[in-house]
């Protein structure tokens, strides 16, 4: 056998070893991406039973009618003085807001004494900028989060993040037409999942 030829089959070798480790490290880093998902979805919060002490105001981000009612829910009951939502669409007005939700009298006369809306963010740091100023002028000290259970953890981050001296609290809300039972399952449910779980590590980092 000549020299070039032995060179020749150990850089193959060589080669196919290198494959194979690529190939190896690919699939171990696809299965703890994997396993830290799971681990995400199984640690979701989950709704609390009863009503939860009284903070000053209430922060929903839009993304679903589920957090609004919710949080009107909390003013009713008087567990906070004033709601901001935040991130309306710039031609969304009060009472088209109003129209899509289809509130009850109580409700409506709740929406009408107590509810601000605000209508410049357009991410989840956008959310907490808005929560901020509307907090400092209003004076208030305590805040409850309400979201929804997948997006509270990156809310919640900004938040405190942007609000050092405040105190804020979570309220956990499980969209409706949220599949957590075999979520990995059904498409939509691993897509939105997934996406929400990226948008958490990268603020973990401050990206």
């Amino acid at each position: 056998m000549t020299i070039s030829k032995k060179n020749r089959q150990i850089a193959s070798y060589q080669g196919d070893q290198t494959v194979k480790r690529i190939v190896k490290l690919s699939a171990l880093g696809i299965l703890a991406l994997a396993a830290c998902l799971q681990h995400f979805v199984l640690t979701l919060p989950q709704p609390k039973a009863g009503l939860p002490n009284p903070t000053d105001g209430l922060v929903v981000p839009t993304g679903g009618q589920a957090r609004i009612q919710e949080g009107l829910m909390l003013l009713h009951n008087r567990t906070a003085q004033r709601m901001l939502i935040t991130g309306v669409g710039q031609s969304v007005s009060k009472k088209a807001l109003i129209r899509q939700l289809n509130l009850s009298a109580a409700q409506l006369a709740m929406f009408h004494c107590c509810v601000d809306i605000e209508k410049t963010a357009m991410d989840t740091k956008g959310n907490a900028h808005a929560a901020r100023m509307w907090a400092e002028t209003n004076k208030f000290s305590t805040i409850r989060l309400v979201t929804a259970n997948y997006h509270l953890a990156r809310a919640d981050l900004e938040l405190k993040r942007l609000m050092p001296g405040h105190t804020i609290k979570s309220w956990p809300v499980i969209p409706p037409d949220l599949q957590l039972n075999g979520w990995y399952l059904h498409w939509p449910t691993v897509r939105l999942l997934a996406k929400e779980y990226a948008k958490y590590l990268l603020a973990r980092v401050w990206l």
